[in-house]
């Protein structure tokens, strides 16, 4: 069986979740003795093919207006200009028709198709190829990918995203299998009518990236009362939430806490964020390495305000064995351990002070960091690459079955 996956960006390109779960698929599906080929897109050079633990990746140079995928701002009709080429680009259209006839993959396995085009699924149909789409993310209904706007998310698509978004609806209809990293981000595709063909979907979780060698040791941070040592890492942004965590920790006085904010933001959110929460309780780490991070704090709190599609943090740090305080957004609550069930609620955010104090009286339990960790050894990559597989094959099944019907 030969894959070919396509997705905007590939290893060492990767700003986040989406790119990670596309690396580890890839490199899980060689692992098992599955031939893989990857197509991806890139901003510098020129199109070029190598080979990265097994996996024979496709390099092509972007063609657009710019590339998004730098720290660059554009005016309005630059953007409107740029998104309007990316919905249908004949010139990478015709790079993809080329490599899609070379390789002769046995099915096309899709993701983020921004920089590459959605008429990827017209040439697979053409060659004959079945499609399997992942929606990681929002891409196919929103520009911005996120579904953000105004400080809140969008619970359904507006006007402008309907419109820009029509092309990808109609050509979504050629997916032959539909897979969400979460129910939620599968759920909102299809009540906004995309896939309307498809012969099935299913949610497919992303995993934890495995350790290079051997389990990480026992923690060496013991929770021993106090101040608390809180956690949250990722992107900053106003969507991550950060703000509303900060808010109800400076409103209550009954908890005794530090925070460790690990990761990079824009600069001028950074200086506004600093300034109105002028607090020595709270530090600023930036780019940090997740291990080394979760091995400073007590508790992860993921306070997001977006829908996270899964929210692959959540995993990371169970995988240390750390609690994780969490928003019931998107696609998060559905891998939140059950057993400690530390999810409060966006819509009123003062629910957040009581679950932080459920996960400190959970601290005192000598066995939930081993536990935390064995959930999550359920999201592991052989588990997701065994669940594509088998999605691959009976795709390939369905697809022999409809020809020779033919």
């Amino acid at each position: 069986m030969k894959i070919l996956i396509a997705n905007t960006l590939y290893f060492p390109d990767e700003p986040g979740g989406a790119e990670v779960s596309t690396r580890l698929l890839a490199e899980g599906l060689v692992k098992a003795g599955v031939e893989v080929c990857v197509v991806c897109a890139t901003g510098t050079g020129v199109d070029h093919v190598d080979h990265v633990n097994g996996v024979k990746v496709y390099r092509l140079r972007s063609m657009n207006l710019y590339w998004p995928h730098q720290r660059e701002k554009h005016g309005r009709v630059a953007k409107l200009i740029w998104h309007a080429i990316d919905v249908h680009n004949v010139m990478m259209s015709r790079k993809l028709s080329s490599i899609i006839a070379r390789e002769k993959p046995d099915v096309i396995s899709t993701s983020n198709l921004s920089c590459l085009s959605i008429d990827i699924w017209r040439l697979a149909k053409n060659a004959g190829v079945p499609i399997v789409h992942t929606a990681r993310d929002y891409y196919l209904m929103c520009p911005t990918a996120i579904m953000y706007s105004r400080g809140k998310p969008c619970m359904r698509q507006c006007g402008v995203c309907s419109l820009y978004a029509e092309p990808k609806r109609a050509a979504s209809s050629r997916v032959a299998v539909a897979v969400g990293v979460s129910r939620f981000v599968l759920q909102k595709h299809l009540e906004s009518g995309y896939f309307s063909r498809a012969a099935r979907t299913t949610v497919i979780h992303n995993c934890v990236e495995p350790f290079d060698g051997p389990a990480p040791p026992p923690r060496t941070r013991r929770y021993a009362g106090g101040p608390v040592r809180l956690g949250v890492l990722g992107r900053v942004s106003p969507e991550k939430g950060l703000e509303v965590l900060l808010e109800q920790l400076r409103a209550d006085d009954t908890l005794q806490w530090t925070l460790a904010v690990g990761g990079a933001g824009d600069a001028d959110y950074l200086r506004s964020l600093k300034a109105k929460y002028d607090d020595p309780r709270i530090e600023y780490l930036g780019h940090v390495k997740s291990g080394e991070f979760f091995g400073t704090i007590d508790i992860l709190v993921v306070p997001s305000i977006w829908n996270e599609p899964f929210g692959r943090v959540t995993m990371e740090a169970y995988s240390h064995g750390l609690p994780v305080v969490a928003a019931d957004t998107g696609g998060i609550p559905e891998v939140v351990e059950p057993r400690t069930n530390l999810v409060f609620q966006m819509a009123r955010p003062a629910t957040i002070i009581a679950k932080l104090r459920e996960a400190v009286a959970l601290l005192e339990d000598p066995g939930v960091h081993e536990r935390l960790r064995e959930y999550a050894g359920r999201f592991d990559r052989d588990a997701m690459v065994a669940a594509y597989l088998e999605l691959y094959e009976s795709v390939l099944g369905d697809h022999a079955v409809e020809r020779a019907v033919c």
